[in-house]
């Protein structure tokens, strides 16, 4: 009988990318043959700092909800909230007659 190995996942702090967390996550999780309470469990104990501080926002028995959490998670620390910032950040800025595209937006130039 073989025995698998047993890989320990990663701890999330919120400061790092969350998809990146999320991506070693799920392979840790699958590596060693975690069900979905197990994965809740671990992604809970896994946190620290601003991340662990989302769990605040929880209900006690979802807890142990794996959807709930990475739901929450994301909603905080994923990436979709970017697109929104950005069209934020370049909605109030129009292009001025006689103004390049370099000059509207200099920071795609690179």
């Amino acid at each position: 009988m073989s025995s698998r190995p047993t890989v320990k996942p990663l701890t999330f702090d919120g400061q790092t990318s969350w998809t990146v967390f999320k991506t070693q996550f799920d392979v840790v999780s699958s590596t060693n043959g975690w069900k979905d309470f197990v994965k809740a469990s671990q992604l809970v104990a896994s946190l620290r700092g601003s991340a662990a501080e989302v769990l605040q926002g929880i209900p006690a028995d979802k807890l142990t909800d794996l959807t709930t959490i990475e739901k929450a998670l994301e909603s905080r620390f994923g990436d979709s909230h970017l697109t929104q910032c950005y069209r934020t950040e370049l909605k109030p800025r129009r292009q001025k007659s006689g103004e390049s595209l370099q000059e509207l937006a200099p920071m795609w130039n690179d």
